[in-house]
């Protein structure tokens, strides 16, 4: 029987696979990751669509993680970075990052990398965190941080030097360090697909290209973007009540009858003054023949002054990613920050182990110095985020979205969400 793991990370997302790898690689190898999915296998609502890898953060986590060259040569789409703007009429506005260093890669195909990184025995499947408290005695001699986790699955385990909450936005373990909690941003996306035999195919693939498109105007906006098969996604950006998809027009729709409940919303979306009625005949073709069940993403964000606490607060826990600096999308940087979180607090811990990569071995104050120097740094890159995020959401989803967007050099261009 292997030895109780020094090491607890939550969430088997990029931020905590890439953590995991790269404490792998620097030689620390007890740690134990804990994944709420109930396999490898993604279900149907974890599809997802493209995301951009920057040079400086994502595509520079893959480097340390000795994964870029599989990256570069197989999955990335260097051809995709190019994003066209276009207005409610259909005209484009401008045209950018074509050549940009922010090759696209689906959802997917990022995840599949980074498991197959890390051992498959360091994952426990099907462990999704209830609650994390710590017990009444604290710390104790043992280096243990005192903290007991629970499962869903109504299992719980204790022991561990150090727990690295990569669980996300609605984050089981950010309770220990902070009272902060997301807030709705008032933004919504509705999901679609456009597949190769719909009818509006051929209008995405003249409009958009291999890459992105971002139609603005009306204080809403559109997006569409290709996958790796071909395919499209499309997202319809509202600025709409954290319960709109759950609105009284479904009230005789069940939860379950998600092709009634996605023709009702289509209807909505094509006949209202407020959403796509007026817009351009094209671009409402893509509203009309997207495909379904729609999801909707509502979009949540913490505060910018929300994103720090006192390290003394929980010693041995710390946050990686969403789970400590959550903006909307419209940065498009937050998986490219999440990785960088991973390799600032691998290079941090492995700093402070020095020749002897043992983190059982590790003294306290030591440990506590990685953590310090790591949510320095992270604070203040979080809070920029998410202020950059804001700051890209007003504009993109302002009534003359288009226009604003028209002057923008490319080297002043940051928003790049879906």
């Amino acid at each position: 029987m292997e030895p109780q793991p020094s090491i607890a990370i939550i969430g088997a997302g990029p931020s905590g696979l890439v953590f995991a790898r790269l404490l792998e690689l620097g030689g620390i190898t007890d740690y134990v990751i804990y994944e709420r999915d109930e396999s490898a296998t993604p279900g149907p609502w974890q599809q997802g669509g493209t995301l951009d890898l920057h040079g400086p953060s994502g595509q520079l986590a893959l480097k340390r993680a000795g994964l870029f060259d599989k990256f570069s040569k197989e999955l990335a789409r260097w051809e995709a970075s190019g994003l066209r703007i276009v207005d409610s009429t259909g005209e484009t506005v401008v045209q950018i990052g074509e050549g940009y260093d922010a090759p696209e890669i689906d959802r997917l195909q990022l995840r599949e990398l980074l498991l197959g990184s890390v051992p498959a025995h360091k994952i426990c499947w099907d462990h999704a965190v209830s609650a994390i408290e710590r017990r009444a005695d604290g710390r104790i001699p043992s280096g243990d941080n005192g903290c007991v986790i629970h499962f869903v699955n109504g299992t719980s385990t204790t022991g561990f030097r150090l727990i690295v909450g990569a669980d996300g936005a609605w984050s089981k373990v950010r309770p220990l360090l902070t009272s902060a909690k997301p807030i709705y941003s008032g933004k919504m996306f509705i999901e679609g697909s456009l597949s190769h035999n719909n009818p509006s195919y051929a209008i995405a693939t003249e409009m958009v290209g291999p890459g992105n498109m971002a139609a603005l105007g009306n204080g809403i906006k559109m997006a569409v973007q290709q996958v790796s098969n071909g395919t499209y996604r499309v997202y319809f950006g509202l600025p709409v009540p954290e319960d709109f998809y759950r609105h009284r027009q479904y009230s005789t729709i069940t939860d379950t009858d998600t092709a009634s409940k996605t023709e009702v919303l289509r209807q909505l979306l094509l006949s209202s003054n407020d959403f796509y009625a007026t817009w351009a005949p094209k671009l409402k073709a893509l509203v009309e023949t997207a495909e379904g069940p729609f999801r909707a993403w509502p979009l949540y964000r913490m505060e910018p002054g929300s994103v720090g606490w006192t390290r003394n607060v929980a010693p041995g826990v710390t946050l990686l990613g969403d789970a400590a600096h959550l903006s909307t999308p419209f940065a498009g940087e937050g998986v490219n920050c999440s990785m960088y979180d991973a390799v600032v607090l691998v290079d941090h811990i492995i700093e402070q182990c020095g020749n002897d990569v043992n983190l059982v071995k590790m003294k306290d104050t030591a440990l506590e110095k990685a953590l310090s120097a790591y949510e320095e740094d992270m604070f203040l890159r979080g809070q920029d985020l998410i202020q950059r995020s804001t700051k890209s959401e007003t504009m993109l989803f302002a009534e003359n979205a288009a226009a604003l967007f028209s002057p923008i050099a490319r080297s002043d261009w940051t928003t790049r969400g879906c």
